[in-house]
């Protein structure tokens, strides 16, 4: 075992480790990012926490033989599945955004437990002989080699869904923020290797730190460009957005930006409270995001009623607002159907700035307008006829 004076310094990393999560884990809320991402996140930093409690052992000396054989047996389980269990959630974390190739939500999270059911399975019952055991000192059987495996399933597959997200993704930022996503199995091999060199000390909590930090900044800089209340780009985002398109833009690759907003919406706050307002917002982003979903564009909401579509997909604009409406018309949970105006201008030259690109949409925005005004008294009395009906329940 080590010397006597290394156990201090053993001892302050572990306690370094454990403050450090335990700040980032408080500050993970759905603030920065949705349920999904949340739950993953922090449940991979608590299995970090897991394995850095389990490095306790360390400042032991002859901890195989100084305590019961129960006890020590659980606390290798403890270690190996965390490892485990934080791969599981990294690979829950990066696939949150991807919709997954069956339709039942159980089916999926039942699949892609299998890998971590078997490690628990191995690592917590009589099974564990064929991984490891000890005497006086731990002895690794070949299964180790298969529990690794099972790691590095979610490594691969939640690498692989980083690479096709950076390679589909419309912007400089998202590109960044997917090959971020690929340190983690970098981390994770590195943490292997130096573990096996360096047996008695806690290096990998000094590995994992820096890369918890990078990953925990990368979540917070992605809201920084995300609308709290409809999850789209925001206005800081779509600006950039352009900016990039419009320094590359031509009359054969031309940006089509598009201004979209909600017809009457102080009407629906009015009549049906800001709740329904908030709702129309929600229903309306959702219809934009599944429309865009398969082309080469991004939305953002602009601010209050206002929305932008910014891309260089070749006829965009063609046929969007009956997409959309057909979308709007999906939601099981909306009692009506917003009226919305849409303008459309394309950008041939990189000589103009954004802000007349998007005067030149507000113009056409505004001549959409009073064509859809026109449709103000159906509108009305469809918002009236909810409210009487609410009423009278």
């Amino acid at each position: 075992m080590l010397p006597h004076p290394e156990k201090p310094f053993i001892l302050f990393i572990i306690i370094i480790c454990l403050m450090t999560l335990s700040i980032i884990a408080s500050k993970t809320n759905e603030n920065i990012g949705s349920r999904q991402e949340v739950r993953a996140f922090k449940g991979m930093l608590y299995s970090f926490m897991a394995y850095a409690l389990v490095d306790l052992r360390l400042l032991f000396d002859h901890f195989y033989t100084s305590f019961p054989r129960l006890f020590v047996l659980f606390v290798m389980a403890v270690g190996f599945s965390s490892m485990s269990f934080a791969c599981y959630c990294w690979f829950m974390y990066v696939s949150s955004s991807v919709r997954p190739l069956v339709k039942s939500t159980k089916i999926w999270n039942i699949l892609t437990a299998i890998p971590l059911l078997f490690v628990i399975c191995m690592l917590f019952t009589p099974l564990h002989i064929f991984v490891y055991d000890f005497d006086t000192e731990p002895t690794f059987k070949p299964m180790l080699s298969m529990i690794i495996f099972m790691d590095y399933v979610y490594l691969i597959v939640a690498s692989g869904i980083s690479i096709y997200k950076r390679n589909t993704a419309k912007s400089r930022f998202e590109k960044k923020q997917y090959s971020g996503q690929l340190i983690f199995i970098l981390f994770f091999t590195l943490c292997g290797a130096v573990v096996v060199v360096l047996l008695n000390l806690p290096v990998t909590e000094l590995l994992y730190i820096p890369v918890v930090l990078k990953l925990f900044v990368d979540l917070q800089e992605s809201r920084i460009y995300t609308d709290a209340l409809t999850k789209l780009n925001n206005r800081r985002r779509i600006t950039e957005y352009i900016t990039d398109e419009l320094a590359t833009c031509n009359k054969e690759n031309p940006l089509t930006i598009i201004m979209l907003d909600l017809d009457f919406f102080k009407s629906i706050n009015d009549i049906l409270g800001h709740d329904d307002g908030d709702k129309a917002l929600i229903s309306f982003s959702n219809a934009l995001r599944n429309v865009l979903a398969p082309k080469y564009a991004i939305a953002a909401r602009w601010g209050g009623d206002e929305f932008v579509v910014a891309g260089k997909e070749k006829n965009l604009e063609i046929n969007l607002r009956e997409k959309i409406v057909e979308e709007l018309k999906k939601d099981p949970y909306s009692e009506f159907l917003p009226l919305f105006s849409i303008g459309v201008y394309k950008c041939t030259s990189p000589n103009i700035t954004y802000e007349q690109a998007l005067v030149n949409a507000d113009t056409e925005l505004y001549k959409d307008k009073s064509v859809q005004h026109r449709k103000s008294d159906a509108f009305f009395m469809q918002l009236n006829m909810i409210k009487q009906d609410r009423a009278s329940r």
